[in-house]
């Protein structure tokens, strides 16, 4: 054979050529998911700025027009400036006035809060460092503020959402706008000279929203003493003078109360009669007996009026069943009354509510999953309010002015804090796996403190409301 010419080379039976060297060995793909991403939280703070000027343009306009009692050209500050530090120690979290003093002028929290209210600093008079007031500051202007004004601004808030119409999808049956009534203890207050501490309440009017989300609308203020009758304010009358003020902020408002049981009572039905409002209270064995004995009686009475039903419950399917009756006498009125049992994987309720509401198999299901089992919600608002870092029955100072003004300042907090974070950043963020709400206001904080909010830069996609699991 000529020697210029190679011999075949045997190879493998598979049809590969055998090769020497270094190769790694075959690595099996690693057990498990991949893991989420971490959230970009470096424009968190340029998130809520475009979030503000979206949603409430004309805050700081809101702000500005309440009353100030300083002389302007001796002041550092300005008005919104002192009511935005009221409100970032809610919306950021930290308890207390003290928690957010400590990260006041750290970092570009100054330049920021700066931007947030739109306030330009003279440094020829101030100075080229950048300063945020501190909250003794805020608090004695809040004493001085009278408070009938600063209720409005939760007002405006509201009126702003409805009238994007951010909560059409909220309202029941396509129509009535819920709005849940409670009551709750505002501050646990301070130990006087006789140790005894001075308790402040209030009873809260919030509008649902939705996915579980609620805003602030109103809030009255209960008087620790009635000079008159010598004793402390009632529940129910400060929801007389509650009810007064909805009814002449909103006259024409399409709107359906929900209560606990507390609220099933005559003062209660004759308001919602004379304003023409709709209700839906939770109805206890024993608070109406005679009504509860004639409810229980006449629904056994009337078995064609029964629906079965399912909806998805936090341990799984719930099977629910629907019973109702109508014409109920509540002294001298005539109510519908609605029994809702559930048999969860966990657990069997039964729901009971009193509504002047028409009932029949169309609508039961969503009156009492769209509405009497929405004023649930209340109580989650006041947990987060009370064990969330926002300071609900904090003792923010003993003054009752700059008291009530704080809690009037928290609400605006908590209805900016659910526009951003289950409006916004829990949409943008759900690649980001258990991600809980403290945590991104935490990711805020830190956007706030690190990084300069862009005034040139607009981040806003849409407000969307999602499901929080």
């Amino acid at each position: 054979m000529d020697q210029g010419v190679q011999e075949a080379q045997t190879g493998r039976a598979e049809g590969h050529t055998a090769e020497s060297g270094d190769h790694p060995s075959a690595r099996r793909r690693p057990a498990g998911r991949k893991p989420g991403p971490a959230p970009d939280y470096e424009n968190f703070g340029g998130q809520l700025e475009a979030v503000i000027r979206h949603c409430f343009p004309e805050l700081n306009h809101w702000l500005d027009n309440l009353p100030d009692a300083r002389r302007q050209e001796m002041c550092v500050y300005l008005g919104r400036h002192i009511w935005w530090q009221m409100i970032l120690t809610g919306l950021l979290r930290g308890g207390s006035r003290n928690a957010f003093d400590g990260d006041r002028n750290s970092g570009q929290l100054p330049q920021n809060v700066l931007q947030l209210c739109a306030q330009s600093w003279d440094e020829e008079r101030l100075g080229e460092r950048r300063t945020v007031t501190c909250s003794e500051n805020a608090k004695r202007h809040a004493s001085r503020t009278d408070v009938t004004a600063v209720a409005q601004i939760p007002v405006l808030m509201a009126r702003r959402l409805m009238e994007m119409r951010l909560l059409d999808s909220a309202r029941l049956l396509d129509h009535w706008w819920l709005i849940v009534i409670d009551g709750t203890l505002q501050d646990r207050g301070r130990a006087t000279k006789n140790g005894q501490a001075r308790y402040r309440y209030v009873v809260e009017a919030k509008m649902v929203g939705p996915y579980g989300t609620m805003f602030s609308l109103m809030t009255e203020f209960r008087e620790m003493r009635d000079p008159i009758r010598d004793k402390e304010d009632c529940e129910l009358n400060a929801f007389r003078r509650l009810a007064e003020r909805i009814h002449a902020e909103f006259p024409k408002l399409p709107i359906c109360l929900l209560f606990d049981g507390l609220y099933p009572v005559q003062c209660v039905f004759d308001l919602c009669a004379d304003y023409k409002w709709k209700f839906i209270a939770t109805l206890r064995d024993g608070r109406q007996p005679t009504a509860w004995d004639e409810a229980v009686q006449t629904m056994l009475m009337n078995p064609d009026q029964i629906l079965k039903a399912q909806r998805e419950g936090e341990d799984g399917l719930v099977e629910q069943t629907f019973r109702w009756t109508q014409s109920i006498p509540f002294g001298q009125h005539e109510f519908s009354v609605l029994f809702c049992g559930e048999i969860s994987p966990v657990a069997a309720t039964l729901w009971v509510w009193v509504t002047n509401l028409q009932l029949d198999a169309t609508q039961v299901s969503d009156i009492a999953n769209h509405g009497g089992r929405a004023r649930q919600g209340i109580e989650n608002v006041f947990n987060v309010e009370k064990n969330g870092g926002f300071g609900l029955e904090h003792a923010f100072c003993a003054d009752d002015t700059a008291s009530q003004n704080y809690h009037l300042m928290m609400q605006v907090a908590y209805t900016l804090g659910q526009l951003l974070v289950n409006g916004l950043l829990r949409r943008l963020m759900r690649a980001c796996r258990k991600v809980t709400d403290i945590k991104l206001i935490e990711l805020l904080r830190t956007s706030l403190l690190t990084v300069r909010i862009d005034p040139n830069r607009n981040t806003l996609g849409q407000i969307r409301f999602c499901s929080s699991s």
